[in-house]
């Protein structure tokens, strides 16, 4: 069978991924440019220099590629073909796919962006294994989302919001932080994480979480994937730190790279953190009783340090049939994943396939 080419695009909130795909799921390019975010307009034309330059980038012809598919943060109503992004100036209401048709003269598919990563990860996340009909793809950064794959076909609710797990409940105890972006997220991601990491440095000022803090330079540094090899040793024996750098900020990232080197409240920090998310994956696994749970986004970085306790908590919490087979796994697709699904979705919303 001749091998297909679609465009994989995937709109962050700071990040726009580009990448020619095939219909065996191979990549042959990937770019990657920074979101304008200064309205629709921008963001299109950043879109289709993306597009583009992918293409140039795997050396195939415009003429060869077959479809787009797009990935998009919030949600992507499938009844008027909407999108609304809401961490994106402008960005409510807009028919992307009628503006990226009209730029790119190609048919065009949008979808949330947890929807297609789940895409991706059921297609090619698991090798041989062969590809997961029931699987959950959960996304935990800045905020949580969920894509949804049921008997082989994805979930997006009536308008496009299913999957906003950040909104489940975890804490019957009303704080008004869960009005702004829901109890789940406020409680399990990485603002948590940067919150309570906080909260336990000044309960010890000896934490090397401090001193992380002071001494980072680059706010953006990435949470390693795997444990350092040599362990952070401070400088200080006990005394309490003074803070008068003026880049002091205690970040997801700090709390992780305080961890590994062993620091007790660093490790509670992510301890509390990883079982509030167990909670909530528990849920998730008793209502859907899926074949996988696939944790993405910048959190499944920190790697065991989380997963362990958000294992033990759906063993625990979990109804008994489902948290017993349930396989809760970190993402093997990482960055590509929201390219690769996007393009997934593209390929069967051309042939047609269910969805």
């Amino acid at each position: 069978m001749a091998s297909h080419f679609v465009l994989g695009l995937d709109l962050g909130g700071t990040k726009i991924a580009a990448g020619v795909v095939n219909s065996q799921g191979a990549l042959f390019s990937c770019v990657r440019v920074p979101t304008p975010a200064q309205g629709v307009k921008k963001d299109l034309a950043a879109l289709f220099d993306a597009a583009h330059a992918a293409a140039g980038a795997a050396e195939i012809p415009w003429g060869r590629i077959r479809a787009v598919g797009a990935g998009v943060p919030g949600a992507a109503d499938p009844g008027d073909e909407s999108v609304w992004a809401p961490n994106l100036p402008g960005w409510k209401r807009i028919h992307l796919r009628h503006l990226l048709e009209s730029a790119l003269r190609r048919p065009v598919f949008v979808e949330s962006d947890r929807n297609v990563q789940a895409l991706a990860e059921a297609w090619l996340g698991f090798g041989k294994r062969g590809r997961v009909r029931n699987l959950v793809f959960l996304t935990v950064g800045t905020g949580i989302g969920a894509g949804l794959i049921s008997g082989g076909r994805l979930i997006p609710g009536v308008h496009g919001v299913a999957g906003a797990a950040g909104w489940m409940v975890i804490d019957r105890r009303w704080k008004p932080e869960y009005g702004r972006m829901g109890c789940f997220e406020a409680l399990a991601a990485g603002p948590a994480v940067a919150k309570l990491g906080k909260r336990a440095w000044e309960q010890n000022r000896t934490s090397l979480i401090g001193r992380l803090a002071t001494q980072v330079r680059d706010p953006k540094f990435k949470i390693q994937d795997s444990e350092p090899k040599t362990r952070f040793t401070p400088d200080f024996a006990g005394q309490r730190p003074v803070v008068t750098n003026p880049k002091f900020r205690i970040t997801a990232e700090v709390v992780a790279a305080a961890a590994r080197a062993g620091d007790k409240a660093a490790r509670r920090t992510l301890d509390e953190v990883g079982t509030n998310l167990g909670l909530g994956v528990a849920s998730i696994v008793a209502l859907l009783n899926p074949e996988v749970v696939v944790l993405g986004g910048g959190l499944a970085g920190i790697g065991n340090l989380l997963l362990s306790p958000l294992r033990k908590a759906v063993r625990q919490w979990g109804q008994p049939l489902s948290r017993k087979q349930v396989r809760i796994v970190r993402s093997r697709l990482g960055e590509e994943a929201g390219i690769l699904g996007a393009a997934r979705y593209a390929l069967l919303r051309c042939s047609e396939e269910p969805l």
